[in-house]
């Protein structure tokens, strides 16, 4: 029997496998990020529980929650 399976590419196959739900990011906040609970938590408040996130995403989420993008006055502003 010659089973062909379409194979995915090791970095595809590793995505996958290091994605967690929200509730296993907040909980690993500290030993994977070095940042509180309350952090993490704050980062993903938009997704669901039962998403699944990649460190990727995490990683992004979390350093907008962290370091919001200032908004400047416009000159011509009367405020």
């Amino acid at each position: 029997m010659n089973d062909k399976r379409a194979r995915k590419p090791p970095a595809v196959v590793q995505d996958e496998l290091s994605k967690r739900t929200k509730q296993e990011w907040i909980e690993s906040a500290e030993p994977v990020f070095k940042k509180e609970r309350f952090e993490m938590a704050g980062a993903l408040f938009d997704r669901k529980d039962t998403d699944l996130l990649s460190e990727q995403e995490v990683k992004k989420k979390l350093d907008t929650y962290l370091n919001p993008v200032k908004e400047e006055a416009n000159v011509d502003s009367t405020e």
